[in-house]
């Protein structure tokens, strides 16, 4: 996986974004090792915006070691921290990275409702990756174990995928769709 310093050419909606004059708030989805968050990062400088990320927080705060119950009870609660940063900064004008996941089309309906709320312009970033690519992807930041990353094995990315729900244009939601096909992305 490429990351972040590397040159990177920002897509023309990026542009559009900056010159709509109203904030919006990215919302990032996809399946772990799509390269969401190298994503998010880049995007952040380009438009610029403020990227918040749970997942990030979570070792810092707790640890890596937790009941399943637990992490998803301190996860939910750094969610809503998220959101009203998120719909604050929405408020002030300034574009937001929400890098998250937002795998379900519930999800994704109340993400956007809760943007238009705040006066921002939802806008879902999915990366579509194949699960080759994410196994070889997770594979290796496994193997590299960066501090503050979860391990996500084989058996986690075959339950994660049967949770998931790909969007579609179907949703009537704004969407763009980054295919990523190979190590790089």
């Amino acid at each position: 996986m490429t990351e972040p310093g590397d040159a990177w050419a920002a897509p023309a909606w990026v542009g559009e974004v900056r010159a709509s004059g109203r904030p919006h708030v990215l919302l990032m989805t996809g399946l772990p090792g799509a390269g969401k968050t190298v994503l998010a990062r880049r995007l952040e400088r380009a438009l610029p915006a403020v990227r918040l990320n749970v997942d990030e927080w979570m070792i810092p705060l707790f640890g890596e070691h937790m009941p399943r119950d637990v992490f998803d009870a301190r996860s939910a609660t750094l969610q809503g921290f998220a959101w009203s940063i998120a719909e604050r900064l929405v408020e002030l004008g300034v574009h937001v990275v929400l890098d998250h996941g937002f795998w379900t089309r519930a999800a994704r309906a109340d993400a956007a409702a809760r943007v238009a709320a705040a006066g921002g312009v939802p806008l879902f970033v999915f990366l579509d990756a194949p699960r080759q690519v994410l196994e070889e992807r997770l594979a290796r930041r496994n193997a590299a174990a960066p501090e503050g990353s979860f391990g996500i094995t084989p058996e986690m990315l075959d339950l994660f995928e049967g949770l998931f729900e790909p969007p579609s244009a179907a949703e009537g939601l704004p969407l763009v769709v980054h295919r990523v096909g190979g190590a790089a992305g």
